[in-house]
């Protein structure tokens, strides 16, 4: 009976109005969930000291899925900045150098992943809005969320790299993006504003994902590809998630970024 009553628990939760991306982590998933519309999330400095405020750079924001993958900045020019817009607050990169990174994730342990965010890129630039490891090229096992001038992107990489593309989303655009793949499976799918842009079936190769840093708005702690525009709001979950699980993240992820879906 407990079991069940588990069961139907997080299923509700999924499904009803009450849906808390923490549920998507409720069975010991890896990943992280980062949240800058709570600001008892985030600090000022890299150890966790000084609390956020509105205008000013955040060093560390905490990891609500549980998993303890906190993405921080040592180097004060690299730090984001907290923005409020009305009742939407988000962490603006200023497509330099800003970025923030967790320490090695160990996603070793499966081959499927879902990825979450809410962004706006502002500027027609090569940007990353996340991705797995330094330089998804060089390292197997990875993924990322990008964005030009008028496309987002999500790859997945096994031992070959395969695209999923949205076209026609031009600067500026706010946008929901959600992906999911599955190497073994050659499965991506890439949703954005809650629309299937890509589905592509190439082939992404072998192996699992890797052990590697997490970057957020930038390339490899801030060396290259900068996002120059806003997140909102980022998941990233080791499996690849339900029809349920997706809608009601996107819908969620949506409210955090003023998007209708």
């Amino acid at each position: 009976m407990i079991g069940i009553g588990a069961t139907l628990f997080k299923v509700a939760n999924v499904a009803g109005r009450k849906f808390i991306p923490s549920v998507l982590f409720a069975n010991g998933e890896k990943g992280a969930w980062y949240d800058p519309s709570d600001l008892t999330s985030m600090f000022q400095v890299s150890n966790g000291t000084t609390a956020a405020v509105v205008d000013q750079p955040v060093g560390y924001i905490r990891d609500k899925s549980g998993n303890g993958n906190h993405a921080i900045q040592a180097t004060s020019d690299k730090r984001p900045t907290l923005r409020q817009s009305g009742s939407l607050y988000y962490l603006e990169f200023d497509g330099a150098n800003d970025c923030l990174a967790t320490s090695a994730i160990d996603f070793t342990g499966g081959d499927q992943m879902s990825v979450f965010a809410g962004a706006a890129k502002t500027a027609s630039t090569n940007q990353v809005v996340a991705e797995l490891s330094s330089t998804i090229s060089s390292n197997n096992g990875s993924f990322r969320l990008f964005g030009s001038s008028t496309i987002w992107r999500y790859t997945s990489k096994g031992t070959s790299l395969v695209n999923g593309s949205a076209s026609g989303y031009g600067i500026p655009s706010t946008s929901v993006l959600s992906a999911t793949s599955d190497i073994s499976a050659d499965q991506l799918t890439f949703n954005v504003d809650g629309d299937q842009e890509a589905n592509p079936t190439a082939d992404q190769g072998t192996g699992n994902y890797g052990n590697y840093a997490l970057n957020i708005g930038s390339r490899d702690n801030g060396a290259s590809l900068p996002l120059t525009g806003n997140i909102y709001g980022l998941v990233v979950r080791n499996v690849v998630s339900s029809a349920a699980e997706i809608a009601a993240t996107e819908a969620y992820i949506a409210t955090k970024s003023g998007v209708t879906l």
